[in-house]
């Protein structure tokens, strides 16, 4: 009699955390790519706690902590967004993006398609693993379904839904790394922040 045999597969789930950032040049859609949301979410526990080392009064703290909000972190602790991004380079990520250059003013509708033609650029190009999509959400709701339908067609995703960046850990990653592609782009980055993640860095055009 012939001995059956089990296969058991392993499937490589790919999370990826989307966030955008604009300014009067670029429209910067990005984020992390990780196939580990364990390590992902380890890496955020210990940088939350080495911020508690930071001299700051507890109102400070609970704001800054809440969220860790790239614009925040930029205007008044730099070295807090700079453990941040160091973070990154700890465990098994990619900092991944597509940009488009604005020419003049772009109205809602233009801005709305931007991002979606430039989060399918970013999804497409991972072309070997089921990926599961969180991007921060916009509090509108026609926009959101749109996103989710177009993204969903996409052969390789799994699932995709947005989530309020304060109760995201990866999206405030996403936040952070989206500022500071942006602020390169336009050799803005005075805090020379790029340089710590450009090994991990990833353009699709």
């Amino acid at each position: 009699m012939m001995r059956a045999l089990t296969f058991f597969f392993y499937i490589i789930m790919k999370y990826l955390y989307i966030d955008e950032s604009m300014d009067e040049k670029y429209f910067v859609v990005g984020g992390i790519l990780t196939n580990s949301n364990q390590d992902l979410l380890l890496a955020y526990k210990q940088f939350k706690k080495s911020v508690d080392s930071i001299p700051m009064t507890r109102k400070q703290k609970e704001k800054i902590t809440y969220e860790f909000k790239a614009i925040l972190l930029d205007r008044s602790y730099p070295q807090i967004k700079r453990k941040m991004l160091y973070k990154l380079n700890t465990f098994d990520c990619k900092v991944i993006y597509s940009t488009s250059k604005i020419i003049g003013n772009i109205n809602q509708q233009e801005k709305e398609k931007t991002y979606i033609f430039l989060l399918k650029n970013i999804v497409k190009s991972i072309k070997d693993d089921v990926i599961i999509v969180t991007f921060d959400a916009f509090g509108n709701v026609r926009f959101e379904k749109n996103i989710i339908s177009e993204i969903g067609k996409i052969e390789n995703v799994k699932f995709i839904r947005n989530e309020p960046s304060f109760n995201s850990k990866g999206l405030q990653f996403a936040d952070n790394v989206c500022g500071v592609i942006r602020k390169h782009l336009t050799n803005n980055d005075t805090e020379k922040f790029y340089q710590i993640i450009q090994k991990k860095v990833i353009e699709i055009e």
